[in-house]
């Protein structure tokens, strides 16, 4: 081995541990082992325009066959449970930023599966108060970190103007009508955008985001997340 190949792995060990069992992992494995991955609550067959797993032979769900959303479509890698919820709280609330390139590895995999041509690369935004509180935004970690695997420029899109109450218990329309004027262009957006999100629930938020871009001159609106939630939403 030469000198330098000796340094460098001083520096840069080749096994690092998994971020969820702790057991040592090679680095090619992108932190999580091959039995955690096994675990791992990926999404399978999903519904061609929100990209939630539905689990049928079904082209479309449910609620994507009775209303039309604003953008193109959406794809997460893992449902909202196990293993992705344990990952999603620890970047979210845990203060674990380095998570943010262990998913956005996964995601980059789901990306590169779909025929979306994309200028740029954006996020769901945080309001002021929230991001003074937690110290930094999850999404725009998970932006950051898919950009540098892509190569695509991150750009902040649109800023949060207001907070929610609680939605939990809410209908889907409720869901909707709520993020009516959340969210206010920060810059002008290029014709093909990809909003990035650590997890998508109704698809409110993304829509809402996604009206605002359009709104503004832009295109074709795709949406990436790491995770979705599979419960149903009934319609009211």
């Amino acid at each position: 081995m030469k000198l330098i190949d000796k340094l460098l792995d001083a520096l840069s060990p080749p096994m690092i541990k998994c971020v969820i069992c702790g057991r040592e992992i090679d680095k090619s494995k992108h932190g999580i082992c091959d039995k955690c991955m096994k675990e791992m609550p990926l999404n399978l067959h999903v519904c061609k325009k929100c990209g939630v797993d539905i689990r049928t032979m079904n082209v479309y769900c449910d609620t994507c066959g009775k209303n039309q959303l604003l953008f193109n479509e959406a794809r997460s890698v893992c449902r909202f449970e196990g293993y992705a919820k344990t990952l999603v709280y620890r970047l979210k609330f845990g203060n674990h930023r380095y998570l943010a390139d262990v998913m956005a590895h996964m995601m980059k995999k789901i990306f590169d599966g779909q025929h979306w041509l994309i200028d740029e690369i954006t996020f769901i935004p945080i309001s002021a108060e929230t991001k003074r509180k937690r110290g930094y935004n999850q999404a725009k970690l998970l932006a950051d970190s898919l950009g540098k695997l892509t190569g695509l420029p991150v750009v902040n899109l649109a800023n949060k103007v207001r907070d929610l109450g609680p939605q939990e218990g809410k209908t889907y329309d409720e869901r909707f009508t709520d993020m009516a004027g959340i969210f206010e262009i920060a810059a002008k957006p290029k014709p093909n955008v990809l909003i990035v999100d650590d997890v998508k629930t109704t698809g409110a938020t993304l829509n809402e985001m996604t009206k605002v871009l359009r709104e503004n001159g832009c295109e074709n609106v795709y949406c990436l997340t790491f995770a979705s939630n599979v419960r149903k939403i009934p319609m009211e």
